[in-house]
């Protein structure tokens, strides 16, 4: 199917060059920038943007950045070339180096591990002193967009990295969101009718793993031309080719059947073949599946149990070959509008398969380390919101469904979470929360973005137990260039979250399978009990927000949330099971008591200039 698609699109590019000449005098080339720069500064409380928790009331920081955002568009009559860029840099150094990717990374003499400069949530770089840092500079989109020739329907095709736009739902990252590199094609089939076809490069293998082959190296130098080893320093897992085919297509037929209705039914199909991106599959309920290279160690942390060499995460075949994921979702968007009153319901279903091999470790609950599985996905999302007008006075209610899985339930044989291919971080981005949703500041919000599986913006559920919400919100014009708002949300999640969990680096929050161990018990090395959910209650956050456009191009935004935060998001923070002897004093010492959450706080104030 990848082969046919790219066929199709060499297909396309030799019509182009086949299409006879135009006779009359080309257009003029016309180049326009437009863009945005954003001064934001921040106060957050309790947002835990770092290390997931919500129990540490000192988590507190104070910060200001800067965030600027540039297209090029070059255009020739219809046809039309886009490069997007964005910088994105906190006020002030913020680790040893200027930039996570620029020069400067330092290395320990003493463990001989390299990393590169911390900077804060969102950003890839800090300005210092003197402000000039390296390595900070986005490529967003770089793409062309022409008229599709010798068709006789009217239809654009536009090639490269892009943006998704509306390929898959009318509403914000609800399925996918942000960008992608890629195909996409939109054809008019008639007035109020338009075809729109998007195919996604999610990986790419090139020749295969058998031209890039795993070398382990360190200690001293590598010979084979590929990794340089350091002598006495760290062994690392050099792969410098490890993905494979693996992509997405998304149709969507959009129509208008009568004024006032907008309907989009969708269908997209997702394969991928071992590793893949983060976005499209995170890890979820303790199972590490989502896409991680260390750049301190090398290792790899979603590698499947390889049943031939018995080695697991971070073996030598550190591609996850044996990994396969069918993914297959369906569903209709749609927006109605009459008068004053507005309805936008969206329903979408989720149905494939995902084979993998069970690591053990964390995964010895659900069966024995070498044993493949198979889960069959069945999960829904359902997102309904309203809107009514009164003059100067905009109301809205929203409410939504994901569903989820309990806390006993094995991810290997069984996926009832809703998993989106890309949502961006932006999923209700667009309601007007600022915590448990990306709001005015857009690097802080949406809880626990470190843990994706965790993070409503990017799961849409939380991990595995999906999520309901339903809110109010209200804004008033007091004048045209002046607006306030206000709005509360509830969250809680579809099954109840097992708080005794613990936390996995890219897999999410494990259900704890082990009973907590008296003082002289004999250490537990086998599960003895079964995982239970305690509470599904996430919380119910208040915000209020200010717009105030005071000159062309410019508006101020002050917006600020509190969350009252809800138990289900408490989990324990010692990493290993009750009972186990691996962590420190666990399989001695009396279990302490799981600790509560913290109220979360945020506010912030931004400039936006736009041109």
């Amino acid at each position: 199917m990848r082969r046919l698609l790219v066929l199709a699109v060499a297909l396309v590019a030799i019509l182009g060059v086949l299409a006879p000449p135009v006779m009359a005098q080309a257009p003029a080339p016309k180049v326009t920038i437009t863009g945005l720069i954003d001064q934001v500064g921040t106060y957050t409380k309790n947002m835990s943007q770092y290390d997931a928790n919500l129990n540490i009331g000192r988590d507190t920081q104070l910060y200001g950045r800067t965030r600027g955002r540039f297209d090029f568009i070059g255009e020739v009559g219809k046809a039309k070339a886009v490069l997007g860029i964005e910088i994105d840099s906190y006020w002030g150094q913020t680790g040893f180096t200027d930039s996570n990717n620029g020069p400067g990374w330092q290395c320990s003499t003493v463990n001989g591990s390299c990393a590169s400069g911390a900077v804060g949530s969102g950003a890839e770089s800090s300005f210092d002193l003197n402000t000039d840092t390296q390595g900070n500079l986005q490529i967003k989109w770089l793409y062309t967009e022409f008229p599709l020739p010798l068709v006789p329907l009217n239809s654009v095709i536009r090639l490269g990295a892009q943006p998704f736009g509306t390929a898959a739902t009318y509403k914000l990252a609800t399925y996918a969101n942000g960008d992608f590199p890629g195909v996409n094609l939109v054809v008019d089939l008639a007035p109020g009718a338009k075809l729109m076809l998007t195919y996604v490069a999610v990986d790419e293998a090139l020749t295969g793993k058998r031209d890039f082959f795993p070398v382990t190296f360190g200690g001293s130098s590598s010979t084979d031309g590929k990794c340089t080893g350091t002598p006495g320093g760290p062994v690392l897992s050099c792969i410098p080719q490890s993905r494979n085919d693996n992509w997405a297509l998304i149709a969507s037929f959009e129509m208008s059947p009568f004024k006032g209705l907008d309907v989009k039914p969708m269908y997209s199909y997702f394969e991928a073949v071992g590793q893949t991106s983060g976005a499209a599959r995170q890890g979820r309920g303790g199972v590490v599946t989502a896409s991680s290279i260390s750049s301190v160690t090398g290792g790899q942390t979603n590698s499947p149990f390889n049943p031939i060499t018995g080695a697991g995460a971070g073996s030598a075949d550190g591609a996850g070959t044996n990994t396969l994921e069918t993914r297959h979702t369906i569903g209709l968007d749609a927006r109605f509008t009459a008068g004053p009153f507005s309805l936008q319901p969206t329903v979408l279903y989720q149905f494939g398969h995902q084979e993998k091999w069970l690591l053990g470790g964390n995964s010895a609950p659900y069966g024995a380390a070498g044993t493949k599985a198979r889960a069959d996905i069945s999960a829904w999302l359902v997102d309904v919101r309203t809107g009514f007008n009164l003059g100067p006075l905009s109301l809205g209610w929203l409410v939504a469904w994901t569903s989820g899985d309990p806390a006993k339930s094995n991810p290997y044989r069984h996926i009832g979470y809703f998993q989106p291919l890309d949502t961006d971080t932006g999923y209700l981005a667009d309601w007007g929360t600022q915590i448990m949703s990306l709001g005015i500041d857009y690097y802080q919000g949406s809880i626990n973005p470190a843990q994706a599986g965790l993070s409503e913006g990017v799961a849409i559920g939380y991990d595995k137990y999906g999520r309901i919400v339903t809110g109010l919100k209200a804004a008033y014009a007091m004048t045209p260039a002046l607006t306030v708002g206000t709005g509360i949300t509830a969250t809680w999640t579809d099954k109840s979250v097992d708080t005794d969990g613990f936390l996995v680096t890219n897999g999410g929050i494990q259900p704890n399978w082990f009973c907590r161990q008296p003082v002289g018990a004999t250490v537990t090395t086998t599960p003895n009990c079964r995982p239970e959910g305690d509470s599904r209650y996430l919380g119910t956050e208040v915000n209020l927000a200010l717009t105030y456009r005071f000159a062309p191009g410019l508006a101020l935004d002050l917006a600020g949330g509190y969350l009252f935060t809800g138990p289900a998001f408490g989990h324990r923070y010692a990493g290993g099971n009750y009972g186990s002897a691996s962590a420190t004093n666990l399989g001695t010492a009396p279990q302490p008591m799981d600790q509560g959450v913290k109220d979360v706080i945020i506010g912030t104030a931004r400039v936006r200039y736009q041109f």
